[in-house]
């Protein structure tokens, strides 16, 4: 049985004794038991996505002059990843001249190899 599920019937059995101030701070209780749970939940869900987050950058590799991630060969932006923590795949190679070009999405820098 849950906090909140004891919470109601302890309600109830207030309720049948007729206590009503009893009953409405057991209402505000549950009230609140409620907001503390929910908020429980959002906690466990943050903690969650940084674990991703951390897991992410402990497989980031720098092989000049880009990042990588274990187990994909595309190139990510090292400006996006080392100022602001974005994993942006850069879009290419283009042929310019003699040297191979990488455009980024997000930043629109352009990063040659």
């Amino acid at each position: 049985m849950s906090v909140i599920d004891n919470a109601k019937d302890i309600a109830s059995l207030i309720k049948k004794i007729g206590d009503i101030e009893l009953y409405r701070k057991i209402i505000d209780l549950e009230g609140e038991i409620v907001e503390i749970a929910g908020r429980n939940h959002e906690l466990q869900k943050e903690i969650e996505e940084l674990r991703e987050k951390l897991s992410f950058q402990g497989k980031m590799v720098f092989r000049k002059p880009f990042y990588y991630s274990e187990g994909d060969e595309s190139p990510f932006c090292p400006r996006c990843w080392e100022s602001e923590r974005k994993a942006i795949h850069l879009l290419g190679p283009f042929e310019d001249l003699a040297e191979q070009l990488y455009e980024c999405p997000q930043c629109k820098i352009s990063h040659r190899l």
